[in-house]
């Protein structure tokens, strides 16, 4: 593995504003829950936001966007410190904030791109090559964006594990999550280590008419995707930070939803809204200097009541609660990414009683709260979050895709049987694609809260402002076509249908006697000189993924991604899901006092080498809870039996 190394031009500092009165958004009062945020600060001071008031809510933004030409997408993509303003707190992140179109198109023409979180959204087609300069203007390892020492030592567990000012946070790679491309390089490979003033020149092969088991032919499918950095041990960090972006594929030709909508519909076609769901989790007041800053990964880790000082929140597009407007009977398609580091999304659209609706401005009136629920609770009595009441009182939505691949035909939701919220709640690192359709009136997209290791309260995520003249130009669809890269298994005689090996892989968080946590899988954390998974090319596997109850730790809910090729779940705890649902990304759920098990069905097709599974809670992989996968053409040597972890 190797990387270019590049000279920085300087500590390069862009400015991104995020708006929120923490006090008001905790209360689910009369911020957030009026449909009210705080007016943006691009440009301003630190010092300007001494007293912020409340504003109505900004239109829905959506993110720059670069797309191919001719088959080539040719850009370069610059990482520096960004300084983040959400409400009176201001802190340092790293963010994408430069970007260069060598070749291609942008929605931004011969402007100057202003960074902002997220990262651009890239859209490519099957056959595409995507070049992407990746350039780590970043300052050291040893200097800025992070607290000294004795903040990242605190909270509880996270200071000693090369997560602290020194190490490699600001060394970074790139990922593209849901990609079914080659994980070497110079393409998908997450173990490079470009580090401050280097850079590294990726290229991507978007797959097209490639060949599958029974002899046909078969594109990369049109979906929802995603890129973020995946350096083990810094990933959370940069990640919660807010370097992400979309990846969009699109194939007008094969696919039933690109045909119907787009980001600027034509004739007979839907409006298509990109909604990047970001967290933050900051520390109001660092316990060294006083001062606000992003949360260190003992405080992400923290289980139980978040630490003192410390906030946890979802964004919109970098944006808090903000409006999309829709007409009455309009079909739109909502492509939602939850870039989130570790807190599950259970998503509902609630109507705001009519009553309850400021006519002047169609938002909610500030003393409205939608849930009449909170994590508050006194410290020996668990939360209890209402969700299944107020899911059920959700207005009707049709999800159409899950993690980039299309169903094949609508499914209304709520759920109306589900075995498991696995089958809904969508997970850090996952993706769905919906079709909205209201009636007039005040909606609010809302997530419902989750609790486990610690609990994440409601949240309005956004606005749903339906009125004008009814638009009946599109309705839903009744069937869609699925992609031909991921057929069922239905007939066990065809070719690539025959399940050729079984696994069984256990992830487990253990408590030592110090209480310090251990994030394992099959007893081991990650070694990078250790492959724990060999598969062969072409193998098509059964795989089942035990959520192990420890006697300290109990169990939590972890959500299981591998890279490369997306997988069919068959059994959630012992039953069959309500409905088929290939994902890349999905929770291993708990089972009460029991263990909790997820099974799956996968090829392992095309692409051969090493790469990566774990748990997509972000700071659960940094401390160890992945696998090295390799894929192989020749026999596969046996498993390792001990925990020794080899030197590369």
């Amino acid at each position: 593995m190797t990387f270019q190394k590049k000279p920085s031009s300087g500590h390069n500092r862009s400015h991104v504003a995020l708006t929120l009165d923490r006090r008001g958004f905790l209360t689910v009062g009369a911020t957030l829950g009026a449909g009210l945020l705080l007016p943006e600060l691009t440009g301003c001071s630190p010092g300007d936001d001494d007293n912020p008031q409340p504003v109505v809510n900004e239109e829905l933004f959506t993110p720059a966007s670069v797309r191919s030409r001719d088959g080539v997408l040719d850009i370069e993509l610059t990482i520096t410190e960004t300084e983040v303003t959400v409400g009176q707190y201001t802190f340092m992140t790293r963010a994408y904030t430069g970007l260069k179109v060598n070749r291609g198109e942008s929605s931004f023409g011969d402007a100057t791109y202003t960074g902002t979180v997220p990262g651009p959204s890239i859209e490519l087609r099957p056959g595409d090559q995507l070049k992407l300069k990746l350039i780590n203007h970043l300052p050291d390892d040893s200097s800025a964006v992070d607290p000294p020492d004795c903040a990242m030592g605190g909270g509880g567990g996270g200071g000693g594990h090369g997560h602290g000012a020194g190490t490699h946070n600001n060394t970074t790679n790139l990922h593209t999550h849901g990609l079914h491309v080659d994980p070497g390089p110079p393409g998908d490979d997450v173990f490079l280590a470009i580090g401050p003033g280097e850079s590294y020149d990726f290229v991507f092969d978007i797959p097209r008419d490639i060949a599958m088991p029974d002899g046909t032919k078969a594109n990369h499918p049109a979906g929802t995707y995603w890129y973020h950095p995946h350096m083990h041990g810094s990933t959370a960090i940069q990640v919660a930070g807010g370097m992400v972006g979309a990846i969009i594929i699109r194939d007008e030709e094969r696919d039933d939803l690109d045909r119907l909508f787009s980001p600027e519909p034509g004739p007979g076609q839907g409006k298509e809204q990109l909604l990047v769901v970001g967290e933050y989790m900051i520390q109001t007041k660092d316990s060294c200097d006083g001062k606000t800053r992003l949360a260190t990964y003992g405080e992400m880790g923290h289980a139980g009541p978040l630490p003192p000082g410390v906030e946890d929140f979802f964004h919109i597009n970098g944006q808090l609660n903000p409006v999309i407007r829709m007409r009455p009977s309009e079909v739109q398609r909502f492509r939602l990414l939850h870039t989130g580091f570790r807190a599950p999304l259970d998503v509902a659209f609630l109507r705001v009683p009519d009553d309850q609706v400021d006519p002047a401005t169609s938002l909610p009136k500030p003393d409205y709260d939608p849930f009449g629920y909170s994590c508050a609770s006194s410290p020996m009595v668990p939360p209890v979050l209402n969700r299944d009441e107020l899911r059920a009182k959700s207005a009707t939505y049709y999800q159409v895709a899950t993690d980039g691949i299309t169903y094949g035909a609508p499914l209304k939701m709520p759920l109306a049987n589900p075995v498991s919220e696995v089958e809904y709640v969508i997970p850090p690192g996952g993706r769905v694609d919906m079709l909205v359709q209201f009636e007039a009136g005040t909606y609010q997209m809302v997530a419902l809260g989750y609790p486990d290791f610690v609990c994440w309260g409601p949240q309005v995520l956004a606005t749903v402002v339906v009125s004008g003249e009814p638009d009946t130009s599109l309705q839903i669809p009744q069937v869609l076509t699925p992609p031909a890269l991921y057929p069922p298994f239905d007939d066990t005689s065809k070719p690539g249908n025959e399940v050729t090996n079984t696994r069984q892989l256990e992830f487990a968080v253990t408590l030592d006697n110090a209480g310090a946590a251990h994030f394992t899988i099959d007893g081991r954390t990650f070694c990078m000189g250790r492959v724990d998974q060999c598969v062969l090319l072409g193998a098509v596997e059964e795989w089942t993924i035990i959520n192990k109850v420890t006697p300290k730790a109990g169990a939590t809910v972890h959500p299981f991604h591998i890279h490369v090729n997306s997988f069919l779940v068959t059994s959630i705890n012992g039953k069959s899901p309500s409905q088929p649902i290939w994902r890349d990304t999905c929770i291993i759920p708990t089972n009460g006092p029991a263990d909790g098990s997820l099974t799956f069905l996968s090829r392992f097709l095309h692409f051969k080498g090493p790469y990566v599974l774990h748990c997509h809670i972000l700071e659960h992989e940094d401390e160890g809870m992945m696998q090295l996968v390799e894929v192989q053409e020749a026999a596969c040597p046996a498993p390792p039996v001990d925990d020794t972890c080899e030197a590369e």
